[in-house]
């Protein structure tokens, strides 16, 4: 009888695979890949989003206060100011990081023409400072305008003559009883964004003057008088 061998018999090479998926597990870890992919992408964009919000925010919290610390400056200049009716400055405001310029223009309201007196003005005297006719104002003045050129030469707080020039000479805010009472329109300008204040002076000089109205908005939506040929 021949030996039992011990060796056991060699092991066959089997050409299927070891699973029986046909290869659908891989296609969907692709796919779950690429799902998580386009979850991650949409999370990193709205985190870019929310992160340059936040900055604008910022940006926005350092204009206001560039701006609120410019006027108040200005306001004390304003009422040192002897006789001028329209004063203008550029006043460069410290904040984090680095600092803002806020461009500064006042107007003293009183002697502008009475917003509702348009329609009673001289049109040869309007002529003097603007290519724009008296209809045109009164217009504008209907529709409550933003426009420069309307709130440069006519105010609700105006009390000049509309048969007469605009007032002029250092015996105005003197004849006027001083500053005290008086309405200003500020309008501080920087970085892209206007704000306009109208602002009454209250004499005491731990608080300047109080807000009458105020106004916030890009500076493109007010753009300056072109037409505007005389400074009044």
């Amino acid at each position: 009888m021949a030996p039992i061998s011990s060796r056991r018999p060699p092991m066959m090479c089997h050409s299927h695979p070891l699973h029986s998926d046909g290869g659908y597990a891989s296609m969907t870890a692709i796919v779950l890949c690429a799902a998580l992919s386009l979850m991650c992408a949409g999370a990193l964009g709205l985190v870019m989003a929310e992160k340059k919000q936040a900055q604008r925010q910022v940006f926005r919290a350092q204009q206001l206060e560039a701006i609120n610390t410019a006027v108040l400056h200005f306001s004390g200049d304003i009422v040192r100011a002897q006789g001028d009716a329209t004063l203008t400055k550029v006043e460069t405001v410290d904040v984090p990081d680095g600092h803002m310029t806020v461009s500064l223009r006042a107007e003293y309201e009183g002697r502008k023409w009475p917003m509702a007196r348009i329609a009673d003005l001289d049109e040869k005297l309007l002529k003097s400072y603007t290519a724009m006719s008296r209809n045109d104002f009164v217009a504008q003045a209907a529709r409550s305008d933003r426009n420069d050129c309307l709130r440069s030469l006519f105010s609700n707080y105006g009390f000049a003559d509309p048969q007469h020039d605009l007032p002029h000479g250092v015996g105005l805010i003197a004849m006027s009883g001083g500053h005290d009472g008086q309405v200003w329109r500020i309008r501080a300008v920087t970085g892209g964004r206007l704000e306009e204040r109208l602002v009454r002076f209250l004499g005491d000089p731990n608080h300047l003057f109080a807000v009458v109205s105020q106004e916030d908005y890009a500076l493109g939506e007010m753009p300056s008088c072109t037409q505007l040929t005389g400074q009044p």
